[in-house]
């Protein structure tokens, strides 16, 4: 058990029953699960197979063997993000070509190793924080939702395999926001074998087949049946891991029906309102954008809530101004492509703002680590090695 800095257990009838008080005024607040970050990772519970395991651990003795001991970890998240908001600009702009499966896979690679050293680069420099692990998987996030709207356009747009990819691709954020709502509600990050499969069916076996075969392959039966089978057995996993997720939150003291009203209210509202409203848009891009921004926003929105020390919220920001698809949906047809591309344009700034407030909010609990963008200076000192997102537990 970890302790938080300052603060002891109690042993005794007495102590057993102040324990036992504060876990029930913890449980009708909704206040998130004690989460220590520590040298040791020990919220981490990884499921990885042999490729994962050897790549992540050649990554994380790379990060120790060659990146200058000043270098931010912070910075090591740009080159994916940028490496994704670039494709996904080309996809959306030029026919597609096969070039764009071979970034594709190069994003997808570059975004894990550098996500797999960033982490040891500041458990090893002392800039370990909730900032930068907020961060961390802001950018994970960020990623997730634009590699969505990327693979919904470098993959197939008819045929047999159409429906099973379709299927995962709109259900894979939900996967990612549910299983951050189990880490606000256990304090365990399962770094969860789906994820690694999403990246085997999409990356890996679209992107390189193409890679080799080219373009024209999308249409061939063979492939699409071989895609629609891995897509469902994709989706697959991720239902019984989202049976796994439900579990351990059902296991939580968080757990109560107040608790999962709260955070299924909102994907249920933006996903109801895509099927019924947004998926016949003549504008695609900008329809399933709205939806991958919303969902995105529920998901940071829980884990900065969690680093925080707060409840989580009925609907984010971004949540409540995608609402907004509804009064639009009763105006003429000619006017919501416009509107909806001003709509998510409003929603992508608030995004931002959002990221630079909570960021704001979690640095200032810990001042002496701060949050380096690049280098940490030559008067630097290594702060906290164990961080809580409780600072009085």
């Amino acid at each position: 058990m970890h302790l938080i800095p300052g603060h002891e257990t109690r042993s005794g009838p007495k102590g057993q029953w102040e324990i036992m008080a504060m876990s029930e005024q913890q449980a009708g607040t909704l206040e998130p699960h004690v989460l220590v970050l520590d040298k040791q990772q020990s919220y981490k519970r990884p499921e990885e197979d042999a490729l994962i395991r050897t790549l992540r651990e050649g990554c994380r003795r790379a990060a120790v063997r060659y990146l200058p001991y000043r270098l931010s970890p912070v910075i090591l998240g740009m080159p994916g993000l940028l490496l994704h908001l670039f494709l996904l600009a080309a996809v959306h702009t030029f026919e597609r070509a096969r070039w764009m499966y071979g970034l594709w896979v190069l994003c997808r690679v570059i975004h894990f190793c550098l996500d797999a050293m960033d982490g040891t680069q500041a458990r090893r420099n002392g800039t370990q924080s909730t900032a930068r692990h907020f961060w961390d998987h802001w950018v994970d996030v960020a990623n997730s939702a634009m590699a969505v709207m990327i693979v919904a356009r470098l993959g197939p747009q008819q045929g047999v395999s159409f429906m099973p990819y379709i299927l995962l691709t709109a259900t894979g954020q939900l996967f990612f926001y549910l299983g951050l709502c189990r880490y606000f509600a256990t304090g365990i990050m399962r770094d969860p074998y789906i994820n690694h499969l999403w990246n085997y069916v999409f990356c890996l076996f679209l992107g390189l087949s193409v890679c080799l075969q080219g373009v024209e392959l999308l249409d061939t039966r063979g492939f699409q049946l071989t895609y629609a089978f891995a897509s469902l057995a994709a989706f697959g996993c991720g239902f019984v891991s989202l049976v796994k997720d439900l579990l351990l939150m059902s296991r939580s003291k968080l757990s109560s029906a107040r608790f999962y009203v709260r955070i299924l209210t909102a994907p249920a509202l933006i996903l109801g309102i895509h099927v019924l409203w947004l998926q016949d848009s003549s504008d695609v891009f900008c329809a399933r954008a709205l939806v991958a921004l919303a969902m995105s926003s529920l998901a940071v929105g829980i884990h900065a809530r969690q680093l925080v020390n707060k409840a989580p919220a009925w609907l984010t920001a971004e949540g409540a101004l995608f609402l907004l698809v509804l009064p639009l949906s009763a105006l003429p047809s000619s006017l919501q492509p416009a509107l909806h591309r001003v709509l998510l344009l409003v929603m992508v700034l608030t995004m931002v703002i959002n990221l630079v407030r909570y960021l704001r909010e979690m640095i200032s609990q810990y001042p002496e680590i701060g949050f380096p963008w690049v280098w940490l200076p030559s008067t630097y000192r290594p702060g906290l090695l164990r961080v809580s997102n409780k600072l009085a537990a």
